[in-house]
Parts: C-alpha cells; sequence; structure tokens
C-alpha cells in the first residue's frame, strides 16, 4: 500500500497559486490536461490518449481486471523508465519545494507515479482528490472573492496600461489571451479551454488583496465566459470612471492593435485583413453604408507605413468613426444595465493616482 505523504487539496490549490517555483505534475493524459488544467503545472502522463482509450475499451469489452492488467501492460517496460526520468527532472529543477503531483481523483494513476518515484530516489506529495479536489477549490475562490473596484471607461481609454500599473489587479484580457472585443483577439495565441481560464481566474483571485482592481468587461472576453456569479458581483461592485476625448482613445488603439504589432513584425497586410473581416463581421450593427465607408478609409489608412507619423491622421479617422458609430454606444448601453456606486471619474492620470492612494490605504 502507498504510503507516501499526502496533501489536502485546499493546501495545494494555496501552493499552486501562491508559489509557482515549485514542480507540480499533473500526470493526466494530453487530452485531459488541454481540456482543463492549472497555471504552473507540467504536464507528464502516465497514460498517453491513445493508452487511456485502449483501456477504456478492454474495461467495456472485458471487465475491470483486464483493464487493470492492461494498463500495467502499457506503463512497462522503456516507457515506465522514460516517464520516470521525466518526473524526476521536474522535480530536481525545482529543488526549492517540495513537489507535487496528481492525476484526476488523486487515485491510481498518482499514486504508481508516487510510488515510483520514490522507488527511483526522489520526493514527491500525492494531492489528495487529485485535478477534481483543486477544481472544487477554484470554484470556491471565484464565489468568494475579495472586494475589488472595477476600472471602466469607453473603449481605448487605456484601462489595460492602467491596470499594469497598479499593484493589486485581476488582468482578464490577459487570461483570456483576448482584448474582449471583436477586434481582441491576440494574434497567433489561442485561448483557454473555459474550465482552464477559470482555472487561471481562481489562481489569480486567491493571490490578490482588498480593493484590488480589475477591467470592466462584457461576460464575454472572445470565447471565454466570465462565470456568472463573478460577474453578477463585477456589475454591482464600485466603480472609477476614465474620461477620455475620442481622439486619444483612437491613438490608443492605434498604438496597441496596430503599431505595436507592426513593430514585432506583423506584415501590414495581415493587419488590414483581419480588421476588415471584424468590420464585416458588425456590419449589420454598423449598417451597410456605414460599414462600407469604414471599410473603404480602413484600406486607404494602411497605404501608410504605421511606423511612420506621417500616415497617422489616416488611421486614426477610421479608429474614431469606429468607436463614436458603434463602440460607444455599446459602452453607454451596457454601463446602463449596471447598478454601480461611481468612486471617482476622471483623467487618466488622475483615476491612477486615485487608485494608488485607495490601494495604499486597503
Amino acid at each position: 500500500m502507498n504510503k507516501h505523504p499526502t496533501m489536502p487539496a485546499a493546501e495545494a490549490f494555496r501552493r499552486l497559486s501562491t508559489t509557482p517555483q515549485a514542480a507540480v505534475i499533473d500526470v493526466r493524459s494530453e487530452g485531459e490536461y488541454q481540456k482543463a488544467h492549472f497555471e504552473h503545472t507540467v504536464n507528464r502522463p502516465i497514460l498517453s490518449d491513445a493508452h487511456r482509450h485502449a483501456v477504456g475499451l478492454t474495461y467495456k469489452t472485458e471487465g475491470s481486471e483486464a483493464a487493470k492488467a492492461l494498463g500495467h501492460q502499457l506503463v512497462s517496460g522503456a516507457y515506465k523508465e522514460r516517464m520516470i526520468q521525466q518526473w524526476c527532472e521536474s522535480i530536481e529543477s525545482h529543488p526549492q519545494q517540495p513537489a507535487l503531483i496528481f492525476c484526476w481523483r488523486g487515485g491510481l494513476r498518482s499514486r504508481l507515479a508516487q510510488e515510483w518515484v520514490y522507488q527511483n530516489g526522489c520526493e514527491v506529495i500525492r494531492v489528495d482528490s487529485g485535478y477534481k479536489g483543486l477544481r472544487h477549490e477554484a470554484l470556491k475562490a471565484i464565489e468568494n472573492p475579495a472586494p475589488f473596484v472595477v476600472l471602466s471607461g469607453m473603449t481605448g481609454a487605456g484601462k489595460t496600461r492602467l491596470l499594469h500599473r497598479l499593484r493589486h489587479t485581476v488582468d482578464l484580457e490577459a487570461l483570456a489571451r483576448h482584448r474582449g472585443s471583436a477586434f481582441g483577439s491576440y494574434f497567433g495565441e489561442r485561448q483557454p479551454e473555459q474550465a482552464t481560464f477559470e482555472n487561471k481566474l481562481a489562481q489569480a483571485l486567491y493571490r490578490v488583496a482588498d480593493r484590488f482592481v480589475l477591467e470592466d468587461e462584457s461576460p464575454n472576453i472572445g470565447r471565454c465566459h466570465v462565470p456568472d456569479s463573478f460577474y453578477a458581483r463585477m456589475a454591482s461592485s464600485p466603480m472609477v470612471m476614465i474620461e477620455t476625448p475620442a481622439r486619444m482613445r483612437a491613438l490608443e488603439i492605434f498604438q496597441e492593435y496596430i503599431q505595436a504589432p507592426a513593430a514585432k513584425g506583423m506584415p501590414l497586410s495581415a493587419l488590414e485583413n483581419s480588421f476588415a473581416r471584424n468590420v464585416e463581421r458588425i456590419r449589420n450593427k454598423l449598417g451597410g453604408l456605414e460599414c462600407d465607408h469604414i471599410k473603404h478609409r480602413l484600406s486607404q489608412s494602411f497605404q501608410f507605413d504605421a511606423l511612420d507619423a506621417g500616415g497617422t491622421d489616416a488611421y486614426l479617422d477610421w479608429i474614431e468613426r469606429l468607436l463614436t458609430h458603434y463602440y460607444d454606444k455599446l459602452y453607454v448601453h451596457a454601463l446602463s444595465l449596471k447598478a454601480r456606486k461611481t468612486l471617482f471619474r476622471g483623467s487618466w492620470q488622475d483615476c491612477l493616482d486615485f487608485l494608488t492612494d485607495l490601494q495604499h490605504e486597503s
């Protein structure tokens, strides 16, 4: 019987959220890990997706004993030695903190892995209840966050940039790998699966103090959905509002969505095509004539080098029009549906000063 050390899921979740330098090994299959995992974990499966399929098929046709025998056969020999080597390398690469290991429920897979690791001179702590227990703790963290302030402002007000200047924040867009608008996808990056997004949110919430700040968002950030209970808290939490003229907001959008990707080597043709597709996606809401007008001015602007100040106004013209004819209307409507107390409103710098002072007081 495996008598090696274990750790309750609540303590493991705390460690996982606050001590990223520890080795945490998830021995579930690749498919299980891709569907749902936690930050600061490494996937080293004891059974691959193909193995799990074969074992499951054997269980259905021949019973549990035959399935268990096949499982042991599949993870024997050279495969077993390779997995032990990978587990031990992960453990030894993070000697600062005791290593953790888990599977779906903290059962057979993680018990075997822990036993084999100990037989090879390494030490690892098994997480009671496995991923399922960690997931339970994550949902508790989402249901019971510390008090927070919502940073609001129309599209392009510089909310994310301000957020990064504060100490205690949760960046929902960074967690979702999406900026939260029709134009918000991170070029070349996939968004996390929903459960992974929720797990990342829970870990972020666990790390922050009272009066942390997060950016105002819609219920959906790309294809990631903000959990309903947490979004309900966002809708009623106190707010700080950035007030910025439309032209300045257009410049913020231009710098973040066009200049920055271009400076990193993104071809202007790819950026133009992406923006044109996204404008087309909202044709019905913009109206056909307005959509065609914006797309025409968009196409003209991309004749200029985005990194050359000479053509900046051509970009700003259609961006400002898109803001005032589409995004600002959406924002005003969404804001009217939320019962929030406004703590402060002002310029970007004034809001930064207010929130900095607020966090120093807490």
